[in-house]
This record gives C-alpha cells, sequence and structure tokens, in this order.
C-alpha cells in the first residue's frame, strides 16, 4: 500500500471481522495483533486469549508438523499451504494457511493471515480412502479365490472365467459406485459419468485408438471428478458465480482427485485425467497450465466430452443448452481451449448423430 493509502489498523480490523473465514492480523515481532471471530470458533478461544499471544507458543502445541514457524520464517514473503493449528483438547485442527505482506508507512510490520478449515475435506478423503480399501481387499480375495479353483481342476474352468467376470464387474461397479459419489450433488446423478464414457470412447475410436484402449479411455473418465467430494457443498451447489477464492477452492477437485486414486496401474490413466481435464491447449487452463501436447492425450479429450455435457446438461445456475449451441462453443474453442483435432472429430460424431442418446 502507498503513504497515501487510507488503510489504517483499525479499518483492517474492520476488514477481517467481516471475512467468511478465519483471519488474523500478524505483527513482524510474531505475535498476533487481531484475529477475527471466525478464527476465534475455529480455534476454541477466546478473542482475548489469541490477542498478543506469539505464534511460536502457539503452534508449539501442534508437534513438528506445524506449518505455523514455517509461514512466518520468511515475513516479507507470501506464503500459502497446510498446516495444523492446536486445539485447547490437544487435537490438531488441518487447515489451509495464506499469508501476505502489508506494505506502507504504517503497515509494513503487519502481514495478513487467511485461514481455512480442511477438517471436513480431510475427513472425507479418509472415509473414501478407506472404502476403496475395503473394496481392493475384497478384489484381492475374490481372485486369489478364482486362481485356486484353476489350479484344483480343469473341469473348474469355466467356473473360474464366470467368476473373473464378476470380478470385472464388481470393479466396474466399484468405480461407478465412486463416481456416481462424486456426482451425488447433481440432479442427473449417475447419468453423467455414463455420458462422460460413452463419449469419451467414441470420441478415442474416432481419432485411430484401438477398441480395447478407446475402452480404457471411457473407464477412466468415469472417475474424471472424484476430487469434488474435497469441495464443500456451499461452493459446489451455489447458484451465483463464484468469488475468487471459493474458485480457487473449486479448482483444487483436480490435484484431489488425482491424490484419491490408488497408485496402481489401473488407475494410472484415471490419475491424470483427473488432474488434467481442466487444462487448455494454450496453458491457460489449471492446476499446471500445461500447454498442447503437455497435456496427456485422454485428458484432452476428457475436456472437450465434459465441456459439451456440462453444456447441454441442466445445472443450479443455468438451464440445458441445445447440442447444436454447445458444439459451437467446442468449434470456437479449438486452438484455444481444446485440440483442434480432437474437436473436429467430436463435431463429426455430432453431425453423423452419434451423441444422441436416451440416457
Amino acid at each position: 500500500m502507498s503513504a497515501a493509502d487510507p488503510y489504517s489498523i483499525e479499518s483492517l480490523t474492520h476488514l477481517l471481522d467481516a471475512l467468511n473465514c478465519g483471519a488474523a492480523l500478524i505483527h513482524r515481532d510474531g505475535t498476533l495483533r487481531h484475529a477475527n471471530s471466525r478464527l476465534c470458533l475455529m480455534l476454541q478461544r477466546p478473542r482475548a486469549q489469541l490477542t498478543g499471544a506469539g505464534l511460536r507458543e502457539l503452534c508449539r502445541a501442534a508437534s513438528d508438523d506445524c506449518r505455523l514457524d514455517g509461514a512466518f520464517g520468511h515475513f516479507d514473503e507470501p506464503f500459502e499451504g497446510e498446516g495444523h493449528l492446536p486445539l485447547p483438547d490437544g487435537r490438531r485442527l488441518p487447515v489451509l494457511i495464506s499469508a501476505r505482506p502489508l506494505d506502507g508507512p504504517q503497515l509494513g510490520d503487519y502481514r495478513i493471515v487467511t485461514i481455512i478449515d480442511l477438517s471436513p475435506q480431510k475427513a472425507a478423503e479418509d472415509g473414501l480412502r478407506q472404502q476403496y480399501q475395503i473394496i481392493t481387499e475384497l478384489s484381492n480375495t475374490i481372485l486369489e479365490q478364482a486362481v485356486e479353483l484353476k489350479r484344483q481342476t480343469q473341469t473348474l474352468e469355466q467356473r473360474v472365467l464366470q467368476r473373473t467376470a464378476e470380478l470385472h464387474q464388481a470393479n466396474l461397479d466399484a468405480i461407478y459406485m465412486l463416481a456416481v459419489a462424486s456426482e451425488a450433488k447433481d440432479e442427473d446423478t449417475g447419468r453423467h459419468v455414463r455420458r462422460i464414457r460413452r463419449h469419451a470412447e467414441l470420441l478415442a475410436r474416432r481419432i485411430g485408438l484401438g477398441p480395447q484402449e478407446a475402452e480404457s479411455v471411457g473407464l477412466a473418465a468415469i472417475l474424471h471428478d472424484v476430487g469434488k467430494m474435497h469441495v464443500p457443498d456451499s461452493i459446489l451447489k451455489k447458484p451465483g458465480r463464484l468469488t475468487d477464492e471459493e474458485r480457487r477452492i473449486m479448482q483444487t477437485h483436480t490435484v484431489a482427485g488425482e491424490r484419491m486414486l490408488a497408485a496402481r496401474p489401473f488407475f494410472e490413466r484415471a490419475r491424470r485425467i483427473a488432474r488434467s481435464h481442466h487444462e487448455n491447449w494454450d496453458g491457460s487452463g489449471y492446476p499446471d497450465g500445461l500447454p498442447s501436447h503437455r497435456i496427456p492425450l485422454e485428458a484432452r479429450i476428457v475436456h472437450v466430452v465434459d465441456v459439451y455435457d456440462a453444456l447441454i446438461s441442466p445445472r443450479i445456475y443455468k438451464p440445458p443448452w441445445p447440442a447444436d449451441r454447445a458444439i459451437q462453443v467446442i468449434h470456437e474453442g479449438r486452438g484455444r481451449m481444446f485440440d483442434a483435432e480432437l474437436a473436429e472429430a467430436f463435431e463429426s460424431l455430432h453431425r453423423e448423430g452419434s451423441l444422441a442418446s436416451n440416457d
């Protein structure tokens, strides 16, 4: 801020009190000079107890992986990262910390810190990870049983094949359950992911991928938005325009989706799609700003079909668009949002009527 800036410490504290997340004003000497009411509720401490508290003393109870000390080690540099804050009962609260320095003759010794409670997202991730572990263990058990049956006698071969087919179907059902769970807040639960699978497979075959590889792309595409389980309902269901902070949180579903999927070869393609299906051909997408062919092919495929399906589907903030209007958006996005070759191939599927379905 410049010397002419009208902001003062008092006006900044009023501004922090108006924020809908935890916020604090920190002095260069390492003391907390102001905590808004949301931060007090988050830490379960009265403002009088927090005001004037030393940060090192505050974060000491959160053990070695508390990121507060690192957040303020370089006072004049911005910081953003996850960490933990100590609660009076000894528990540690997972949070997202964002710190920015101020400048100006009155404010140069202060920095603003915003803190977002991540405990609901962490709990959802833990629950999802436990569910997946159970599914994996059950699948491994069924496979072991099938192999043992085949060793016992050739006459049981047909039974083994049948069990293997059942296992494959069980895995598909598990994938669909996981995908539908991530889309559970939409009105067309389940239908969206099935359309994404079908359209991704059609587009993959149209550009020359073999039937088996195209099918693999379609299956992996089902899990493209699994990371939305990491995003609060208040953002997913918001009917109006998102704020910059809400948009930033929404965009974290790409990285969260990659992290949620197990590190197994079966999910390798799904992890690439989950992380990169919002990257744009011109490098303006997220989370990594990858341009052109640095974006994985399967993610480029899903980007086209996901945008198309989002446009033709009803959302809380808009009615469904006609297919021709949605295709026009795909056409206009060639070379900017989308790989031009994929966009043209998708347009050809539309002209042939291949995208029409009753699901």
